[in-house]
């Protein structure tokens, strides 16, 4: 006969397939959890659920207490805590990205200013500040948009310490931003004369080979910058845009049109050079030396890791070509307008392009009812003939029939 189970203090029960005493006990995010007390002695068990529950209360203020002391460290200090918390929830490319781009907040705010100090005031001399400074990669005072998401990051910051107050939320206003300009669109002499002068300096050709196969995909620079060997597959004539690099996290798989195809080619000849042999090797590596000139026998690359950019020799190769001011970004403009051109439906170039924002969609069958516009007056001109003749025939059938109707007449 089995020896009956002795009764508990109120919390703890027995679990019929343990020999021991548990008891149930909620976190402070209000998630309920199981306990064993790892005895089955009530004295015993009653002792260690009592140590155990004010061990937890215990923890629960030191997070709260570590939370307020968060308000009194360094920006510098709360900004490495939160991108380090945020690598949870968001790719370290784009970590790294937001790091970087926090870096003028960071500098503005001096090295021991805690977070907790910042105020209004602080928040609107630096947009009054950060909007005169001139940005060294686009050469022209930083937009309101860059204003704007820095303050973003810093309001993120002060949130994760629990220092963006109400009253920093009611008076803080982001600067107004300008549209969204329209990209600028290279017309076919325009390309003609960007690839010729281009083989004419070897130093150029790495960006004409990209600017290629960007004009021929729609593929943006960094994706282009990032793709991998196991990523193209001529055979069937397409790039794979794995989500980790695609803008949208969506993979696809644009099709390479015969421009693409030859810049392509040209692209896997290099890296096949430079030592990219296997899938996870790079198209285009990273070079590790300064030299920039590509007959030099000293330059090295690591073939796993992808370079950084080309903007100092397409800047160059644009005002050669007399097209200055002329962004690589451009270049899908330019293939989206020709595929507007072409008819090419919006949902087709969607799926190649990866992503089009309702600005760009409108703007998209904008362009591409102008084509249909140009091409019914081409076909029209083409009709216009026939119709002439048509009209002569019709007006000269309906006054014989009235000719015919009046003698009729007559003779009744």
């Amino acid at each position: 006969m089995m020896n009956k189970k002795p009764r508990l203090p109120r919390g703890l029960h027995w679990k019929s397939d343990s020999p021991f005493i548990w008891f149930k006990w909620r976190d402070d995010r209000g998630k309920q959890h199981r306990q064993s007390t790892g005895t089955d002695d009530p004295a015993q068990a009653f002792s260690f659920r009592q140590e155990f529950m004010e061990k937890q209360q215990q923890n629960v203020s030191e997070a709260k207490s570590g939370a307020a002391e968060m308000s009194k460290w360094p920006l510098r200090k709360v900004a490495e805590e939160y991108f380090h918390w945020k690598t949870a929830n968001s790719s370290e490319a784009t970590v790294e990205r937001e790091k970087r781009i926090f870096k003028p907040v960071e500098k503005f705010f001096a090295a021991e200013f805690r977070i907790n100090a910042i105020t209004l005031t602080h928040i609107r001399d630096y947009q009054k500040q950060r909007r005169k400074h001139i940005s060294r990669t686009m050469r022209q005072p930083v937009t309101a948009r860059t204003v704007n998401y820095e303050l973003f990051l810093l309001r993120c910051v002060m949130a994760y310490a629990n220092c963006w107050t109400e009253e920093l939320s009611t008076g803080y206003q982001r600067l107004r931003e300008m549209k969204h300009r329209a990209g600028k669109v290279a017309t076919k002499e325009q390309i003609k004369v960007l690839i010729t002068t281009a083989l004419t300096n070897e130093y150029w050709q790495l960006a004409m080979y990209c600017a290629a196969v960007a004009i021929g995909t729609g593929c943006r620079g960094g994706e282009i910058r990032k793709l991998q060997l196991k990523d193209i597959d001529l055979k069937e004539g397409k790039l794979r845009i794995v989500r980790e690099i695609a803008k949208n996290r969506k993979e696809r798989e644009p099709r390479l049109m015969a421009l693409a195809e030859w810049g392509m080619r040209h692209l896997l000849l290099r890296a096949q050079a430079l030592g990219a042999t296997e899938p996870e090797h790079y198209l285009l590596p990273l070079r590790l030396c300064k030299s920039n000139w590509p007959g030099d026998p000293g330059r090295k690359f690591d073939v796993s890791k992808p370079m950084t950019s080309w903007v100092k020799s397409w800047r160059k190769l644009m005002e050669k070509c007399g097209m200055k001011g002329f962004r690589f970004h451009d270049l899908r403009h330019t293939f989206r307008t020709l595929g507007a051109e072409a008819g090419v439906p919006l949902e087709v170039m969607m799926a190649q392009l990866g992503h089009m924002d309702r600005e760009t969609s409108l703007e998209y069958v904008h362009i591409q009812n102008r084509a249909l516009e140009r091409a019914k007056q081409l076909i029209e001109s083409e009709q216009a003939e026939i119709l002439a003749s048509a009209q002569t025939i019709a007006v000269n059938s309906q006054e014989q029939s009235k000719a015919k109707r009046l003698a009729a007449i007559g003779e009744a």
